[in-house]
């Protein structure tokens, strides 16, 4: 679990960057979106498969995690749909009145939500076993 959450924040990291690069018409912000959705989606389908029965309240620690990874992928899918568009069209009209724009926006927000669950279920498990104390703006 740990190198999964390890693997979330690298993609993580990297999305504001690319949606801004989108926003200014760049074809590198597409790209890199591309693959963050990519990524996310691979992290999400590991998430579904661990095994997490040597954890106290694995389950629900999983299903957590699973929703807010969910979640993120959501939210990435949407922000390519709008940045692909956005490119396609010449950039032009606010990125603000897109509705996937809009949506990526509101699943990161259900998304953080759901990280923050995690993170605070997370924390007494990291720190029995000496693994990384995740925040939910890390994950």
């Amino acid at each position: 679990m740990d190198e999964l959450l390890s693997s979330s924040s690298s993609t993580r990291s990297s999305l504001s960057a690319a949606i801004a690069d989108a926003t200014a018409c760049r074809r590198s912000g597409v790209t890199t979106i591309e693959d963050i959705t990519a990524g996310r989606r691979d992290q999400l389908a590991a998430a579904r498969t661990l095994d997490v029965t040597a954890l106290p309240e694995g389950a629900a620690l999983k299903q957590t995690l699973v929703t807010a990874l969910d979640a993120s992928y959501d939210a990435d899918t949407a922000f390519l749909s709008w940045a692909r568009r956005h490119l396609a069209g010449g950039c032009t009209g606010p990125v603000s009145d897109d509705r996937d724009y809009r949506r990526g926006l509101s699943r990161s927000a259900a998304a953080q939500t759901a990280k923050a669950q995690f993170a605070q279920a997370w924390r007494p498990i990291a720190e029995t076993y000496g693994l990384t104390i995740w925040k939910a703006d890390q994950i």
